[in-house]
């Protein structure tokens, strides 16, 4: 693993502004993508911003007919969750099958999305429900958030 500062802010402002002042930032929502890659020296950022402090983005709960699911909460809290359960079984049962219990329960929605791995469960969900990723900045249909693998990591081999 390369040398990076880490940051751990406890408000999307403070995320925002950390993210924006760094050379070559990247998020970490659980880490179940990123970590690997930074162990494996497939990613060198200036900095990592872990947005696990910033209660704001975790969380369930129903607007209108829509399903609203924050970009920290993690797949066993999708699994678990009763409204989920009511609202979309699939969806909760697909989260209770990702992985194992030690990733359901680090792993996050936000970043299994924002990473498009092709080995996640949520995108092609994403994809088949008609789903809207919203970011701090704007709104995106999941037709249009997707636009390759791995986008957010900007992963390179470096030999």
């Amino acid at each position: 693993m390369y040398d990076f500062t880490y940051q751990k802010p406890a408000s999307l402002a403070d995320a925002a502004k950390a993210i924006a002042a760094a050379e070559d930032g990247k998020l970490m929502a659980g880490g179940m993508t990123l970590i690997p890659t930074l162990k494996q020296r497939l990613a060198r950022p200036s900095d990592v911003v872990d947005l696990g402090k910033i209660a704001e983005l975790a969380g369930i709960k129903q607007e209108g007919s829509a399903l609203v699911i924050g970009a920290m909460t993690r797949h066993a809290d999708v699994a678990n969750s009763d409204l989920v359960k009511k609202v979309n079984p699939a969806l909760a049962q697909l989260a209770g099958m990702i992985g194992d219990p030690a990733v359901r329960n680090r792993g996050t929605i936000g970043g299994s999305l924002a990473n498009n791995d092709p080995a996640a469960c949520y995108p092609a969900a994403a994809l088949a429900l008609g789903a809207t990723i919203h970011t701090n900045q704007r709104t995106i249909a999941a037709d249009d958030f997707f636009k390759g693998l791995f986008p957010l990591l900007h992963t390179r081999l470096l030999c």
